[in-house]
């Protein structure tokens, strides 16, 4: 090797006198091996000779990092005698003995190992530079447990380098090293200033970004709040709590209501107790008056449709019943006076069976969205499931050896099995084997793509069929996950399953519930407009 590179005998012997001769060659090998030409071996062998010299390395030993750094800059200020060679500090110079004596050291495994609170910022930096700012940046041991939760909740190597950095800017823009605590308030501020910075460097964004605002609020508040520097509103008292959670208490637990039952209740009577508490503190004295000033107010709003007003009434007449048993209040319930809706006056109205082949159409392709879309869709439109059915699936529910999905319905709590589909199985087993994440441990199928990995909720199953409708242009009222659910009723009354069949299929209680089908039927009954009549009349 050294003939090769040094073609002077004196030059020669001085690298085959030095210190751990064959690790540098090992070295040198592994450089030519990686193509490079004669010129940067010849100058990577002199470097370690600098190594060497600089390092005191008389023998193999482990070498801190601190240790090089020091003698990078002990060579980068070495004064050669010699008049033509350079007398001033060079950057470059450094540099090259840095990546060479950290690349070699670590070869040899003469590199102290670092620090386990700086493992993972030497997995997402592979720069030395960006590495040692990070690693001497203030609050180092915060920064490494957030960036340790995002890693452990199937972030990405870019994602947790994004976050680092918002972590940097967020340490210098709101001056943490002066404050113990930070505002809300304050977050947002700076967030403004930070998003609408206008930088010199005309490669950079010089553009307003609100995505960028978001996230910097976002890793502010999450990594503030999580070691306590966040100094978080305080919240008020929810009016008349006492009442309010034991009535929740009686309809869980006693009449045995679904937590989504359960929950909405409670989002709807925080609403009207918030309204009601701010034209009286004492419960004693609700009168029917007040009750219906607030009622008026949600109508005259244009908000709600006159189904909505009537589920809204029934809510507050429900809570009003429970407190009159209780002795809380007399003589409300009776007064309290429902919208009146008229039956079958909204109609179910789906998307015909070729606008839902369409929207599985949509799919296709090797795109993880797409695969995960996919199996979504067919479990919506082909077994009617409703979009918490889809949620709450686990790999438990699917018996691959039968071929079966069985589930427990998220309205009755029934369980329910199904006869796997082919294309529905294929579909699912596709996304579970080449999309679905393997690192997390819900047991939901359907997991969410970004970080922090989480269940799909039924409010990101809307999300995604309406995304997939908007560019079909279909003429629809609602573009949720339940138009499917309508659209498969539908598809099975023009294909002649009798009413209870679909009861079953959909998991209704009532057969009137199914009923309502049966008048959105279009396709008989159009056979039975064109009927031919003429001998009759």
């Amino acid at each position: 090797m050294f003939d090769q590179i040094n073609k002077r005998p004196f030059y020669r012997k001085q690298h085959l006198i030095a210190p751990l001769l064959e690790e540098r060659l090992q070295y040198l090998h592994r450089l030519k091996d990686r193509g490079r030409s004669l010129h940067t071996i010849k100058a990577a062998a002199n470097y370690l000779l600098r190594i060497i010299e600089l390092l005191h390395l008389d023998a193999k030993r482990t070498v801190p990092n601190k240790e090089i750094e020091v003698a990078a800059n002990a060579w980068a200020r070495y004064q050669y005698n010699h008049p033509q060679k350079r007398q001033s500090f060079s950057d470059n110079s450094k540099e090259h003995f840095i990546r060479h004596a950290f690349e070699w050291l670590k070869l040899i495994g003469c590199l102290e190992q670092p620090d386990k609170n700086v493992v993972l910022l030497h997995k997402i930096f592979g720069r030395r530079h960006a590495l040692k700012r990070h690693a001497t940046a203030p609050f180092l041991e915060e920064r490494i447990k957030y960036l340790q939760y995002w890693d452990e909740n199937g972030a990405t190597d870019a994602h947790l380098r994004l976050t680092a950095q918002y972590l940097l800017r967020i340490i210098d823009h709101l001056d943490l090293l002066h404050k113990n605590v930070v505002t809300i308030d304050d977050v947002e501020k700076v967030a403004n200033k930070w998003a609408r910075y206008r930088s010199t460097n005309p490669q950079k964004r010089k553009n307003y970004s609100d995505y960028a605002k978001k996230r910097f609020i976002s890793h502010a508040c999450n990594w503030l709040k999580m070691f306590g520097y966040l100094k978080l509103p305080i919240e008020k008292p929810q009016p008349f709590s006492v009442y309010l959670d034991e009535y929740i208490n009686h309809i869980r637990h006693e009449l045995g209501y679904s937590e989504v039952t359960v929950c909405a209740r409670i989002h709807l009577l925080k609403n009207f107790l918030g309204l009601l508490s701010s034209k009286t503190q004492d419960f004693k004295k609700i009168t029917i008056l007040t009750i219906d000033e607030i009622l008026l107010s949600k109508k005259n709003s244009n908000k709600y449709s006159r189904r909505s007003m009537q589920s809204y009434t029934s809510v507050i007449r429900a809570f009003f019943r429970y407190a009159e048993q209780k002795k809380w209040c007399t003589g409300l319930v009776n007064a309290i006076k429902i919208a009146r809706t008229y039956k079958h006056e909204a109609l179910p109205y789906s998307p015909s069976w070729d606008e839902v082949k369409k929207i599985v159409a949509s799919t296709e392709g090797d795109k993880p969205t797409n695969v995960r879309d996919r199996a979504i869709l067919l479990l919506l439109s082909v077994y009617g499931l409703r979009r918490t059915e889809v949620a709450t699936l686990t790999l438990d529910n699917i018996d691959w050896q039968k071929e079966q999905i069985q589930l427990s319905r998220a309205k009755s709590g029934k369980p329910q099995t199904f006869p796997l589909s082919a294309v529905v199985g294929e579909a699912i087993l596709r996304y579970i084997k080449d999309v679905r994440p393997n690192n997390v441990v819900y047991r939901n199928i359907f997991i969410c793509r970004k970080a922090p990995l989480h269940p799909l909720g039924a409010s990101a199953i809307t999300a995604i069929v309406s995304t997939r409708w908007k560019p079909l242009d279909v003429k629809i009222k609602h573009h949720g996950a339940h138009a499917l659910r309508h659209a498969c009723a539908t598809h099975l009354i023009n294909e002649g399953v009798t009413l209870k069949e679909i009861s079953n299929h959909l998991g209704h209680s009532d057969l009137e519930t199914t009923r309502i089908y049966a008048k959105v039927d279009l396709v008989n009954l159009r056979k039975v407009a064109d009927f031919d009549m003429e001998d009759l009349l």
